[in-house]
C-alpha cells in the first residue's frame, strides 16, 4: 500500500489561479470590474479573509486596481500574454521574499534550540543531508532533497513537533527557492559553505553562532532573488 504524503496548500494561490485562467479564457477583460468579496468568497468557498489576501498580492502586482466605493477592477495593462507572465513570476517572488523574512523570525529560533537539544544521532543526521548536498536534484519535490532534508532534520533536533511543521508546510517554497537561486554560477559551493556553517554551529552548541549564520544565509538567498 503506497501513502502519498499531505501537501500543505495555500487557497489563496488557488483564487490566484482561477482569475488568471479566467483572464486567459475572456471571461474577463482588461478594466473589468469584478464580482463582489462576498460573491467571488461564496463562489470560491472560502472566507472574505483568504480572498482579500489574495486580493492584496494581486493589487501589489498590478493585476487589480482598487476604487474607494467603486468595486475592483481588472488593470487595463494586463493585456498581453507578456504581461501576465510577468505578474505571477512577480507573485512567486514576493511570496518568496515573504517566506524569507518569516524564516528570519522562525527559523532563527529553530537553530538556536538545535544548537542546545540536538543529539549525537541528530547531529549525524543533519551531516547527512549536507553531505548529500551534491545530489541535488532541483526538479525533485522529494522530502528527502538534501536542501528540504538540512532544514528539516534541524527543526527535528529541536524536539518541537510544532517547528518541525513550520519547516514541514514551507517545503513548497523552499524548494521554489532553490529553484530561483541554483543556477546562479557558484551560488551552489556558497550556499554549502553556509548550511555548513549553520553545522558547525549546531555541533559546538553556540546558540547565537547559529543564529548569525542562518541570518546570513537567509540574507545571501534574499540578494540572490532580488537579483533575478
Amino acid at each position: 500500500m503506497t501513502i502519498k504524503k499531505i501537501k500543505y496548500h495555500r487557497v489563496y494561490e488557488d483564487v490566484i489561479e482561477q482569475i488568471e485562467h479566467l483572464i486567459s479564457e475572456g471571461n474577463l477583460a482588461p478594466g473589468a470590474v469584478l464580482p463582489t468579496e462576498r460573491e467571488l468568497a461564496q463562489a470560491f468557498g472560502i472566507s472574505r479573509g483568504t480572498l482579500r489576501e489574495a486580493f492584496r498580492i494581486l493589487e501589489r502586482e498590478g493585476l487589480i486596481e482598487t476604487r474607494p466605493g467603486g468595486g475592483r477592477y481588472l488593470s487595463k495593462n494586463v493585456n498581453q500574454a507578456e504581461d501576465r507572465k510577468r505578474i505571477l513570476e512577480n507573485i512567486e517572488r514576493a511570496t518568496i521574499i515573504e517566506l524569507l523574512e518569516a524564516r528570519e523570525i522562525f527559523e532563527t529560533g529553530i537553530v538556536e534550540l538545535a544548537a542546545r537539544r540536538a543529539s549525537e544521532q541528530d547531529l549525524l543526521e543533519i551531516e547527512s543531508a549536507l553531505e548529500r548536498w551534491g545530489t541535488i536534484d532541483r526538479e525533485s519535490d522529494d522530502p528527502a532533497n538534501p536542501d528540504q532534508s538540512f532544514h528539516l532534520s534541524i527543526a527535528k533536533a529541536t524536539r518541537n513537533v510544532v517547528l518541525v511543521n513550520l519547516i514541514d508546510l514551507h517545503m513548497d517554497l523552499l524548494q521554489k527557492t532553490m529553484k530561483k537561486t541554483a543556477a546562479i554560477p557558484g551560488r551552489k559551493a556558497e550556499a554549502y559553505k553556509e548550511h555548513a556553517d549553520i553545522l558547525a554551529a549546531i555541533q559546538a552548541k553556540d546558540p547565537a553562532k547559529a543564529k548569525a549564520a542562518l541570518l546570513f544565509h537567509l540574507g545571501q538567498v534574499k540578494r540572490n532573488i532580488l537579483m533575478r
